[in-house]
């Protein structure tokens, strides 16, 4: 059973509606909650927008391989192996 989120102690992005708990975890539209450096390496890097509540790169962190998306390359070798 997954624990309902308590929005009101989150903060909402105005730019991608993404909610982010006191905790720094993420909670994306559909699919499991993330961390901040997954939000970044996903959204914030390519919308640019002055509104968007995760520049702090403090918060940030680094960022792994593991949190942007696979390239087509990367997947076709997964599909490969399989």
């Amino acid at each position: 059973m997954t624990a309902k989120i308590d929005l009101e102690n989150c903060q909402t992005c105005p730019i991608c509606h993404v909610a982010i708990a006191p905790d720094d975890t993420v909670y994306f539209a559909s699919g499991n909650p993330g961390s901040r450096a997954r939000l970044y390496a996903r959204v914030c890097q390519y919308a640019k927008k002055p509104e968007c509540i995760n520049k702090d790169t403090n918060a940030i962190g680094p960022l792994s391989k593991a949190d942007g998306f696979s390239t087509g390359a990367e997947i076709a070798k997964l599909l490969k192996a399989s």
